[in-house]
């Protein structure tokens, strides 16, 4: 305006120094109202302003508006560049719009423009990021093919997706395609072949990768204990777990949840509940707050050594709200409780539990349930197993055809006591209800792995097809 004012007209150089400054305030809507200016008042723009906004638009994750800026290239009487496509890509992939990056890529390559190292290592990324690890290593072959320089993070971006999916042998490959290519390795390369170990059960390969790591000078992180610890959980190891616990605090390196919370799997897993329950007590003592992770795997592992008390014990402080990273018990602690007490013949205290669950709006699974009314059966309390047996049914669980919590264990139950028409009611009762053996009803919750691992993004692998 004071140009203006001053009689001196803006020029290319003027409107794009002021495109800039819109662009690296983010202010897109600013940019472009400054560049339709330019065009109204016949100043051409060049490549290096439309660029610019698109690349605006790709950090706002307005990919139409991206989009729109590129087509319009041309009215200008300019041509996209590699940058153009690159910004366009990138707005696509923070959008988690696989299938339009590759799209604009296939129009790169097609443009017979080079393909930059910052392009393909963006998509080599995105796709390893998502699972699909087919696309992912073929724009990496092609990417060495053109004797582009891949980074670091791209073939750990790999390395990381063959963890994911516990692929040990094909994680080592790129390792080793990532040092023929005279790419140095650095810590979290190492530290995604150790999770690649762990996830595979093999505590000796990623133990041996941890002393590979050290020889080559590069010093470990809290990450690659974290992962070495987990391989020693996965496998019982406790006592490999607090030596390689221990060389971590050696190192001056502070564990995190995640560090404590594979300790106490690895003593839980081999039965030493004592120190399970020592490292977790000690997590808040070292200024690391327990998180529901900490005290599902001590109360299990409670059940699991047949001391419900001590499992409720732990239920008890979890649900005090003396911990911040502590959100309600989850269906786990419940269920592993539940069982326990069911095992040990409480049908009152079984029963309890399982109340308490549903009255926090807990969803218990069909394994607890039929646990309570087997131990009613045993006990002979055949009213209140016949109470829970309709609860199951009301909370559209399936029914177990056989088995002590069953139907026809409760109907043989009636039927041993001379009760013939509670038998044949019961028996009426199971008939109607989905079984646990048919397609409809619930699905059967039991107590499986309470760490539930990523599902790989199906829509990214359909979407990296027509790239290869």
């Amino acid at each position: 305006e004071k140009m203006r004012a001053l009689g001196v007209a803006p020029d290319r150089v003027t409107y794009s120094t002021a495109i800039k400054a819109f662009v690296k305030k983010g202010d897109v809507s600013g940019a472009e109202g400054v560049l339709r200016e330019m065009s109204n008042s016949g100043v051409a723009p060049d490549i290096h302003a439309l660029n610019s906004l698109i690349a605006a638009c790709a950090r706002a994750k307005e990919m139409d508006r991206a989009e729109k800026w590129l087509q319009r290239m041309s009215s200008f009487g300019l041509q996209p560049d590699a940058s153009s496509y690159h910004s366009l890509i990138e707005a696509c992939t923070q959008a988690s719009d696989i299938r339009r990056a590759g799209h604009w890529f296939s129009k790169l390559e097609r443009s017979g423009l080079p393909v930059g190292a910052a392009t393909f290592n963006l998509l080599v990324s995105t796709f390893a990021k998502v699972g699909d690890l087919t696309t992912a290593e073929q724009l990496l072959t092609k990417m060495e093919a053109a004797q582009v320089d891949a980074t670091s993070p791209t073939y750990n971006a790999l390395i990381s997706a063959c963890a994911r999916r516990g692929d040990i042998q094909r994680a080592e490959e790129w390792m080793e395609r990532m040092a023929g290519a005279g790419t140095t390795a650095d810590v979290a390369s190492y530290s995604a072949l150790v999770h690649a170990c762990a996830k595979a059960n093999d505590l000796t390969r990623a133990e041996s990768w941890v002393r590979k790591m050290e020889a080559a000078g590069i010093e470990a992180n809290v990450v690659t204990y974290n992962s070495v610890i987990n391989a020693c959980a996965r496998c019982g190891e406790a006592p490999k777990a607090e030596a390689w616990f221990q060389q971590m605090l050696a190192k001056g390196i502070t564990p995190a949840v995640l560090t404590y919370n594979s300790l106490i799997n690895a003593c839980a897993k081999a039965g030493d509940l004592a120190k399970a329950e020592h490292w977790l007590s000690s997590m808040a003592e070292r200024g690391v707050q327990p998180d529901d992770v900490s005290f599902s795997t001590v109360i299990h592992a409670c059940g699991a050594k047949q001391d419900p008390q001590r499992a409720e014990n732990w239920l008890r402080a979890m649900k005090s709200g003396k911990y911040p990273g502590v959100e309600r018990p989850s269906s786990f602690c419940y269920n592993s409780i539940t069982q326990a007490w069911a095992r040990a013949g409480d049908a009152a205290k079984a029963s309890g539990s399982l109340s308490e669950a549903r009255a926090d709006g807990i969803e218990c699974s069909s394994a607890s349930f039929s646990a309570v009314i087997a131990v009613h059966i045993r006990r002979g309390t055949l009213d209140d197993a016949e109470w829970w047996l309709r609860e199951m049914i009301q909370a559209g669980h399936p029914l177990p055809r056989s088995g002590s919590g069953s139907c026809e264990a409760l109907a043989a139950a009636w039927q041993h006591r001379g009760e013939r028409s509670k038998a044949a009611e019961v028996r009426e009762l199971g008939s109607k209800a989905p079984s646990a053996n048919s397609s409809s009803g619930r699905t059967n919750h039991t107590n499986g792995n309470f760490a539930n691992g990523r599902r790989n993004n199906q829509n990214g692998r359909q979407q990296g097809a027509h790239l290869r």
